[in-house]
């Protein structure tokens, strides 16, 4: 049953929204150290401008970790500028870069022969990389089971009355629902960013409005 309505849930989202790769920043990438860097880039922030971002590092050479250790604090936050929060962000990155190189050489590739839950608690050991930032890179390199929840993820998930309550029990939650968080996990993005937004949702034209309980309450609501 629990299965059954994710499968609806991205049947009738797929029909509806193309996933275009400018709009999720680690999409764009192969390379598990700068896929890290740029879900750092499009915290707070549009992936759009993540991406920016990204292009400004790569332009000046910077792709590998000891590029960024070379480069420097100060270099590095000039040219992530455009992704705002760049002090904090440019903290994140020279932290990552050091782990990477401490830990792997600098080969985050190895990251594939490690547990995913073991990479998940050595990235969130990493000031400004929290539990979203990590269950993203997860998902999108180590392709593991596990489900990244956004501003909008909650938002819609809540509304949907299908998952509530902390983030590792709306993951747990949300894992039992759909078998492929990615694809879940990007669609449902989609659907907060364009029509489940926070304010003035366009609750008539959502193809989930009749499986919404927060559709379904306003209509009960304006019948009373």
């Amino acid at each position: 049953m629990e299965s059954s309505l994710g499968d609806l849930i991205i049947s009738r989202l797929s029909e509806v929204y193309s996933i275009k790769k400018d709009e999720f920043a680690p999409l764009n990438f192969k390379d598990p150290f700068l896929i890290i860097v740029s879900i750092i880039l499009s915290q707070n922030t549009t992936d759009k401008n993540a991406l920016k971002a990204m292009e400004n590092l790569v332009y000046n050479g910077l792709e590998k970790p000891e590029d960024f250790l070379k480069a420097g604090r100060e270099k590095i936050k000039d040219m992530i500028r455009v992704a705002g929060l760049y002090d904090q962000k440019a903290e994140a990155i020279i932290r990552l870069a050091k782990w990477s190189v401490q830990k792997y050489g600098g080969d985050l590739s190895l990251l594939k022969n490690e547990d995913p839950d073991q990479v998940f608690n050595e990235l969130t050991s990493i000031k400004g990389i929290g539990p979203k930032t990590a269950d993203v890179f997860l998902v999108f390199y180590l392709r593991a089971r596990t489900f990244p929840i956004d501003t909008h993820i909650r938002r819609v998930v809540k509304r949907l009355g299908i998952a509530d309550g902390s983030y590792d029990k709306m993951k747990k939650r949300l894992l039992e629902i759909f078998p492929d968080p990615m694809k879940a996990h990007i669609l449902l993005i989609k659907h907060g960013r364009t029509t489940c937004r926070a304010k003035n949702p366009n609750c008539e034209k959502c193809v989930l409005n009749d499986v919404c309980r927060y559709h379904l309450t306003l209509k009960t609501e304006k019948k009373a």
